[in-house]
């Protein structure tokens, strides 16, 4: 799968995952800045902006419609088996900015590596959480937007991405 074509899978994604979310809106999709320099409003509005000085494949700003503040969604994409660098990468991304929503988007599922942390839900839990959410890995199916339901880690979270 080319670049573009995840890329715009993704982008599909986005739009239908957030409609789904009964108290957000979708309010701008960033792609592949550094989020320290970016001149856009609604990132300047957030505490401690200037220190992200990374730059997530996606970042999408949401507002929840119940308090109309503004909180983000962070996802980082790979072409191969998601291994534990992918994951640690974005898990420090998730530290810094606590998101509401966190996603690790592969073209080809995870690797054997993180198998065994899977499986284990102490291991799972200290690799993927982070202030009490989760970060969610999955892959789209080859021939259209939707996702292999076999491929959301962890277990937990299916329910969250439910077509």
């Amino acid at each position: 799968m080319s670049d573009s074509n995840l890329e715009s899978k993704i982008k599909i994604w986005i739009k239908k995952f957030i409609l789904k979310q009964k108290n957000f809106k979708l309010v701008d999709i960033i792609q592949s800045e550094d989020l320290s320099k970016i001149n856009n409003e609604h990132i300047k509005n957030f505490k401690n902006y200037s220190s992200w000085c990374f730059s997530p494949d996606f970042t999408v700003i949401i507002q929840n419609t119940s308090n109309e503040k503004f909180e983000i969604m962070l996802i980082n994409r790979t072409h191969k088996s998601v291994s534990l660098r992918e994951i640690g990468e974005i898990m420090c991304f998730n530290k810094i900015i606590n998101p509401t929503f966190s996603f690790l988007i592969s073209s080809k599922g995870h690797s054997e590596e993180i198998s065994l942390f899977m499986i284990d839900d102490n291991f799972n839990k200290k690799l993927m959480n982070y202030n009490d959410k989760n970060l969610v890995i999955f892959a789209f199916n080859d021939n259209n937007e939707n996702i292999k339901k076999e491929s959301i880690i962890p277990f937990t979270c299916r329910n969250l991405l439910d077509d």
